[in-house]
């Protein structure tokens, strides 16, 4: 007896769909292709999965505003191995009209109350004339809560909401229903998790007054100069939105606290300064005022600092249109040695600032007072000094500030002095820098980098090098040695007035840790314009992302003296 003939085995299965490329996507996203075994029968694998098609392909095409889809299934092949699904989504139902009501506290006249509903219907986000999708729907919904809950109605919600769907006529009109409750309005302030710091360093900050009316903006300014104190690593504030009891609410702050002191010990070498050892200390809480204390001592092959800032609890300050704005006053001492390309300088200084953030900006404001002592091998020895206003902005406009694939960062300084305030000469020093990210794929990017500074000044050898520029260094110039580009005094090099360099790097990332780069750098400083020179450099070099930003190990190769230089800067902690 001859055995029976096995069926031959089934080939792949797939499912072609036909329909307009945003419903198409969702429909092979959510209703994938079932995985059918060689030796699995077919048709009872396709049953539950075209019952499961069938269902919701008028549900996700709904939730695009297309309510009357007609689908045709096709089946291709002599076993059923491609099935075709083509789907007319028919016409997108558009909003109509938008209704929308109020109760509680909002419903009511006089005090501003008509100018609040105006605006809350103005900003709705879904108008008539709008394609209506339910995620869109949803997301107005959200927002216009969030809206109604930023002043005053802090237990304010949508009571009811109803979409009105009528297929045939492809259009959708819309209700809601506001319920604000009662006015809400500050009471005491409560503070919990202080145990190593005073109450007082936040009480000096809370600046709400009793029945002064619920504001998210209020609570959300105390939270971020909280937050942006150095004490706690995380600062939460709430009420409580009892219907019942809307009036003097107990306002919550609840913090977690960082150590009131810290040390921190450092090693590490760079191709700018040498081998280098760092110690730290901090205290956040100085003589148990809230004054954070930010010290340390590093010692280099090429440069030694030590330097103490007093950093004052955060206040507020009116500014203009950005209200009230937090800032934190500082002062601070160092005193510094150094010895790059024969110059020897000793520094001390002092310091006083007040630092500030609008939205994307940063901005300080100081005096500094400076004496330094400069010795230029095979020159003479020069004490110069300067009393200086110094006004620093920083603009970032970055996807990400410690990664950045697209944006840039501009940074503007200006400081000044006159001989008749205590300074060396009369100076005005200005600079700026550029640095731009550009994503040409998602691994692939370029960076441009310019800066340039001048100092308009009649006596550079009277002023500290800190208002004039050298350049050269992993961090300019990768082709010259840090510091190299500049003045020729003695056997040494000085600062001059004037400052230009430039970049473009290419970037391409190997995988989400490590990346190569080709670069291109120019720049030099110099004491009149028509002695700049390019100074061309070019290498290429590995990028590694670290927590703090990508790491740089460059090999540079400088076009004239014609020399390769391996620039980078590694520390370890611990």
């Amino acid at each position: 007896m001859k055995p029976a003939a096995r069926a031959p085995a089934l080939g792949p299965f797939s499912v072609e769909w036909r329909a307009p490329d945003p419903l198409k996507a969702l429909f092979q996203k959510y209703l994938p292709a079932p995985d059918i075994k060689p030796d699995e029968r077919r048709a009872g694998s396709l049953r539950p999965w075209m019952r499961d098609v069938r269902k919701r392909v008028p549900e996700i095409a709904g939730s695009e505003g297309y309510f009357s889809p007609k689908l045709d299934i096709q089946y291709e092949g002599e076993r059923r191995e491609r099935v075709v699904i083509a789907i007319d989504p028919g016409p997108r139902s558009t909003v109509r009209e938008v209704a929308i009501e109020f109760r509680g506290d909002l419903a009511l006249e006089g005090e501003g109350r008509d100018a609040r509903r105006e605006k809350l219907r103005a900003e709705f986000a879904m108008k008539p004339g709008a394609p209506f999708r339910s995620a869109d729907w949803d997301t107005a919904k959200a927002r216009i809560e969030e809206d109604l809950v930023q002043l005053d109605y802090a237990a304010g919600e949508i009571a009811d909401s109803l979409a009105k769907v009528d297929a045939d006529a492809a259009r959708a009109d819309l209700k809601l229903v506001l319920d604000s409750g009662p006015r809400f309005t500050f009471g005491e302030v409560e503070i919990l998790g202080i145990e190593n710091y005073s109450e007082s360093v936040v009480r000096r900050l809370v600046d709400l007054r009793r029945g002064e009316r619920y504001s998210v903006e209020r609570l959300t300014q105390l939270q971020r100069g909280l937050q942006e104190g150095p004490w706690f690593s995380s600062v939460v504030i709430d009420i409580p939105r009892d219907r019942e009891h809307p009036e003097q609410v107990p306002v919550k702050i609840t913090v977690a606290e960082r150590p009131r002191k810290e040390i921190g010990v450092a090693v590490g070498y760079g191709t700018d300064d040498g081998a280098r050892a760092e110690l730290a200390f901090r205290h956040r809480d100085l003589f148990d005022r809230g004054l954070d204390l930010q010290s340390s001592l590093r010692v280099a092959q090429e440069r030694q600092i030590g330097y103490a800032d007093v950093y004052l609890p955060p206040g507020l300050q009116k500014l203009g249109r950005y209200g009230e704005v937090t800032f934190r006053d500082s002062f601070g001492v160092l005193t510094e040695r150094s010895t790059f390309q024969n110059l020897d300088l000793t520094r001390f200084a002092v310091a006083g600032y007040r630092h500030f953030k609008l939205e994307n900006f940063e901005t300080r404001l100081g005096l500094t007072y400076q004496i330094e002592r400069s010795r230029p091998l095979d020159a003479d020895e020069s004490l110069r000094r300067a009393f200086a206003p110094v006004v620093a902005v920083t603009w970032r406009h970055v996807d990400n500030i410690f990664d950045p694939r697209r944006g840039g960062v501009l940074n503007l300084q200006v400081a000044a002095g006159a001989r008749q305030f205590a300074s060396g000469d009369d100076f005005v020093k200005t600079y700026a820098q550029y640095q731009y990210w550009v994503p040409l794929t998602p691994v692939d990017q370029i960076v441009l980098r310019g800066e340039v500074g001048r100092t308009f000044t009649g006596g550079p050898e009277r002023i500290p090098e800190d208002f004039l520029f050298r350049a050269g260094g992993s961090r300019s110039n990768r082709g010259y040695a840090y510091q190299s580009l500049g003045v020729q005094k003695g056997q040494a090099i000085v600062g001059g007035r004037y400052l230009a360099t430039g970049t473009v790097e290419y970037v391409h990332w190997l995988n989400e840790k490590w990346g190569a780069a080709s670069f291109v750098d120019v720049g030099d400083a110099t004491d009149s314009a028509r002695d700049w020179r390019a100074n061309v450099s070019y290498g290429v070099g590995a990028r590694l992302r670290t927590p703090a930003g990508p790491f740089a190990i460059d090999l540079a190769y400088a076009h004239d003296p014609r020399k390769l230089r391996l620039a980078f800067s590694v520390t370890v902690a611990f």
